[in-house]
């Protein structure tokens, strides 16, 4: 059991920093292994099926997901039902099915339960992503709405990925606002806390969106 837990904690480690293949590679081995625990491999399906998202496999990430909410993935314990349901919404967002991705998040949130870890972490990423999604879909008081319960269960979960996820969206929403100045710092912010937690892939990913205010600020210079 504990070596089990060593390699998904390194597994995770490899999600984080954003080396996919490896983290793929590390929990289908035990997701695969029935000596392990059943919570340890269906966490470790749930942090297979991130991988593959990662790799931008999103067929085989689909099929996965499917095959778990239709019950015939075995290995996976039903407590983990919210994780697939979150890694469903975030897939149908990538390829651009917005509706439904506000739809699974949904979805999610009627699966989550108070006893299960990280409750309130888990809330707070949840209206994260859904105030992404309806930012994308332009509409912006749906967006705030969410950016205001993310805010909230980010501080009462005492979280500090969250609140950077938090960070993240107000800097995006001030992006699109034309307040690049203020968005420059706060998603500066949100790069740094993520790199200081050891998150170093959404680190990379806040810096490109600074990249992107940066851009947007030359052109309205030279507009």
């Amino acid at each position: 059991m504990e070596s089990h837990m060593r390699t998904l904690d390194k597994a995770n480690s490899c999600l984080d920093a954003g080396e996919f293949s490896g983290a793929r590679e590390l929990f289908s081995g035990i997701a695969c292994n029935s000596s392990a625990a059943p919570a340890v491999r269906s966490q470790a399906c749930v942090g297979y099926v991130r991988s593959l998202i990662g790799l931008g496999e999103y067929d085989e990430a689909s099929g996965v997901i499917e095959k778990v909410l239709a019950g015939q993935e075995r290995r996976v314990h039903s407590d983990c039902f919210p994780s697939i349901l979150h890694e469903r919404a975030r897939l149908a967002a990538l390829m651009g099915d917005r509706h439904q991705a506000v739809s699974y998040f949904r979805e999610e949130l009627l699966r989550l339960s108070s006893s299960m870890p990280h409750y309130f972490e888990r809330l707070a990423e949840n209206y994260i992503q859904q105030g992404m999604v309806f930012l994308e879909l332009g509409d912006r008081k749906e967006c705030d709405i969410y950016w205001r319960l993310a805010r909230d269960y980010a501080d009462t979960g005492k979280s500090d990925k969250a609140f950077a996820g938090v960070l993240t969206l107000k800097g995006v929403c001030l992006t699109e606002d034309g307040a690049f100045e203020e968005a420059f710092d706060v998603l500066c912010r949100a790069r740094d806390l993520y790199a200081s937690l050891g998150f170093s892939h959404a680190s990379a990913s806040v810096e490109a969106r600074i990249a992107n205010t940066r851009r947007r600020t030359g052109d309205r210079t030279h507009g």
